[in-house]
């Protein structure tokens, strides 16, 4: 598979390209938050789209949005055996208002507004919050007392709501059939470990 970040250029921990990094949390989001659709598939075969797919490695599906539908609604909704993405599900075995409460918490700060059928503790819902908190924050070299607060807000959030899908990215990685599915699960768990490293580094 391609290399995450074989250009260099969507996370620099130096520069901390902060739009960068937010355009790949809010394209992973989209992919994890549903199935994809025409709009969607259209929008990947253009600029600014695909170029952004090519630098994460990911390439455009073969199949139809039919069929990507039903891999999805297979992987992730069910009827049975689905590897739902939700936080409580993997670290509770069940779902809970307790880590969706904490991620509204979060969303109140940036005004952030989830999608009216979507849940907060879903792994779409939280990168998707995820890229509005990292677009409050500002490049390192440019930030100020403002811009600190809310770098150290976004790395609070990824470190209470993104240190949780590990298990359900393997999983979905063995269990998926189409090459995108398989693909977006290696492809999150890389950005997730890359940007763990980076908030790591600069909140020592």
């Amino acid at each position: 598979m391609t290399p995450l970040f074989g250009s260099g250029k969507l996370i620099d921990s130096e520069t901390q390209d902060v739009e960068s990094v937010a355009t790949v949390y809010s394209l992973l989001a989209r992919l994890w938050m549903q199935e994809i659709d025409v709009p969607l598939l259209t929008g990947m075969a253009e600029e600014p789209l695909l170029s952004a797919l090519s630098q994460l490695g990911l390439s455009l599906p073969s199949e139809s949005v039919e069929q990507l539908a039903t891999e999805y609604c297979a992987l992730f909704i069910g009827p049975k055996n689905a590897l739902l993405p939700m936080q409580s599900v993997w670290q509770k075995t069940q779902l809970d208002s307790q880590s969706a409460s904490s991620v509204a918490k979060f969303a109140e700060l940036v005004g952030y507004v989830a999608p009216a059928t979507a849940l907060w503790d879903h792994l779409g819902v939280q990168l998707d919050l995820m890229s509005h908190l990292v677009s409050a924050a500002r490049p390192r070299k440019k930030r100020d007392q403002q811009g600190n607060v809310a770098d150290e807000v976004a790395t609070a959030f990824f470190e209470r709501h993104l240190n949780w899908p590990a298990p359900l990215l393997l999983a979905t990685s063995q269990r998926a059939r189409s090459p995108l599915y398989r693909s977006l699960a290696e492809i999150t768990q890389q950005f997730l470990k890359m940007e763990s490293i980076v908030r790591s580094s600069t909140s020592l």
